[in-house]
Parts: structure tokens; C-alpha cells; sequence
């Protein structure tokens, strides 16, 4: 019997099946089904009926079931005791993805109380474009993201824990010829600079465009792979962006952009929390997402005007409020 046959066993039984399993677990179908078929040849005893609406579990599949959770249960802390006699007095790293709007308001917020817990941990930050963070997860080189949760497709091997629903909008330069426009029919002239993955290009052109009856002008269509850059072309050009509204309501850009007042509208997006699955965050990773979401009653209580207009336009997920308690320090 091998560990990774009883993380199949625990995964058809939390997603539901053996695709939604796979999915979960970053492998192809045909992996967790080939894993399934060795552990039942041998335990020498059926572990499972399957019928036309998918895969159920027999007494003895559910019996297992329960060993198996208990013992990745059992290894998750024993990983987490290692790492706390781990990060108890070396330097350590943690990598993060940070999407521009949460890292200009929320992020320096959650860093000071982090590194008085955590002082030789050293934070190594990243543009949380999903573009770039997503692949960044899944080889490992990132440790968790707070950005933007995508499609199913683009998350696969990704886990999230949603935290904020928000609008998109349409960007321009003040000033911009078209600042006035009010349909996205007037706008098809004009050139653009996104950011989206290679599998989000769909999703996101039928949002801007196809969803309104309009066919996206590609060859008027550059991409960018970093914020700044793409904001930057924004303020000194004439090109037009989609972005999220509560990046228009920093200080930072609330002065130099504006955000066209269209008939349309547009499909939301949600930020969480994002990391790789079937994978216990490192106990800094934890320590950090616990400060992060031990600061949400301050900020939503707080007087600063930019944090006021910021979470103004955005909706808390239901779920995503912690304990009023905060967050706990490290076992003693």
C-alpha cells in the first residue's frame, strides 16, 4: 500500500469522483485510476462498485477511507512540527504573489506584525499577475498568491480560498480622446494592453467583447506581463487596459486614469487566497496567511480614505471573515 494511492482514495472522496480528483490533485484521470486499481489488487477485496453516474465506495473502501485521512492527517503535522524546528532559528523564504490593488493597500498593512512574529524569515515578493504566478505555483518557486482566483482551466494543481468579489472596468489616460465613450462599439479602434494567460485569452476577449456582440480587435492587442509596465503605456499612450476597479481607487492612479462609464458591464472577478493542493503551506506561508486574515475586522473598520475607497469597491465572500480573535501566534 503506497502514499500516493491513499492521497487518490482521499481525493475521489472529497471531489466526488475520479476526474474531480485528478484535477485536485494536478495528475490526469487515467493516474488516479491506475492508482485506485493497485491499491484494490491489493487489499484483495472490492474498495469500490462503479455504475454509469461514476465510482461508490463499498463498507471496506469506507473503512480504508478512514485510515487513510487519518494517516495524511497524521503527516501533514508531523510536516508542520519538521517545519516549525525548521524555521525556529534558520533563515528561511517565503515567495509571494501579490496582485497590484491588495499589494498598494492590504499588503503593507500585514508585513510589520508578520515580520515581528516571523524576523528571519525573508519575503521575496512578486507581481501577482496570474499570468506570471500561476506557473510560478505549480513548479514550486512561488509558495502561495493573494490575487486572482481564474477559470477552471487556467487553476489546475491550484487550490484558492476566496476572499473579495470585484468589477471590471475599462482604463484610460485623463484626457484620452475616448474618455468619453460610452459603448464598447466606440472603442474598437483603438488599441489595447492586457495581461491574461495563454488559456484565460478566451474567457477574457468574450468578457471585454464577445459577450457584448462584438468581435475583439486582436491585431490591435498587445500583452504584458507585469502591472507597472502595463499601467505605465496606459498613462503615457493612448491605449486603452481592463482592470480591476479597486487598482483605480489607489492613491497611485485614482489621479492619472480614468475609468470609462460604459453602457456595458462586464463579468466580476474574485481574489483569494491560492496555493498548490494536497500541499500544507509552510508554517511561515500559514503564519502569513493568518496575519493577512486576522487584519480583515481593521481594515474593514479602518478611517484611511485610500483603504475606505479600495474596499468600498470590492465585496467580502461570505466565509472569508475570520474569528474575531485574530490570528494566534505559534504553539509555545
Amino acid at each position: 500500500m503506497k502514499l500516493h494511492q491513499l492521497r487518490y482514495l482521499a481525493a475521489v472522496a472529497s471531489e466526488g469522483g475520479i476526474r474531480a480528483a485528478g484535477r485536485s490533485l494536478g495528475v490526469t484521470q487515467a493516474t488516479v485510476t491506475q492508482g485506485l486499481r493497485e491499491l484494490e489488487a491489493h487489499a484483495r477485496v472490492a474498495l469500490f462498485t462503479r455504475h454509469g453516474g461514476g465510482i461508490a465506495f463499498t463498507p471496506a473502501g469506507l473503512e480504508l477511507l478512514e485510515h487513510a485521512q487519518r494517516v495524511l492527517a497524521q503527516l501533514r503535522q508531523a510536516e508542520d512540527t519538521l517545519t516549525r524546528h525548521r524555521d525556529a532559528g534558520a533563515g528561511q523564504r517565503l515567495a509571494l504573489g501579490i496582485t497590484p490593488w491588495v499589494a498598494q493597500t492590504l499588503l503593507p498593512r500585514v508585513l510589520p506584525p508578520f515580520r515581528e512574529e516571523l524576523p528571519h524569515v525573508q519575503l521575496e515578493m512578486f507581481d501577482g499577475l496570474s499570468a506570471l504566478s500561476y506557473p510560478k505555483l505549480r513548479e514550486g518557486s512561488l509558495d502561495l498568491m493573494i490575487g486572482r482566483i481564474g477559470p477552471e482551466e487556467a487553476m489546475q494543481g491550484l487550490q484558492a480560498q476566496p476572499l473579495f468579489r470585484y468589477d471590471m472596468t475599462v482604463v484610460a489616460r485623463r484626457g484620452h480622446p475616448r474618455a468619453g465613450a460610452q459603448s464598447m462599439a466606440e472603442l474598437l479602434q483603438d488599441d489595447w494592453v492586457l495581461n491574461f494567460t495563454p488559456g484565460e485569452s478566451t474567457s477574457l476577449l468574450d468578457n471585454l467583447f464577445g459577450q457584448h456582440g462584438l468581435q475583439a480587435p486582436v491585431h490591435r492587442i498587445q500583452l504584458a506581463h507585469s502591472a507597472s509596465l502595463m499601467l505605465g503605456l496606459v498613462r503615457k499612450t493612448d491605449m486603452l487596459t481592463f482592470c480591476p476597479w479597486p487598482l483605480v481607487e489607489t492613491d497611485a492612479l485614482r489621479h492619472t486614469l480614468v475609468t470609462l462609464q460604459l453602457r456595458e458591464r462586464f463579468r466580476s472577478n474574485v481574489v483569494g487566497i491560492v496555493r498548490r493542493v494536497q500541499e500544507a503551506p509552510s508554517h511561515a506561508a500559514a503564519r502569513f496567511i493568518a496575519h493577512f486574515l486576522g487584519q480583515l475586522p481593521t481594515w474593514l473598520d479602518s478611517d484611511d480614505p485610500e483603504l475606505r475607497r479600495v474596499l468600498h469597491s470590492v465585496d467580502l465572500i461570505e466565509g472569508a471573515d475570520p474569528p474575531a480573535s485574530g490570528p494566534s501566534g505559534p504553539p509555545s
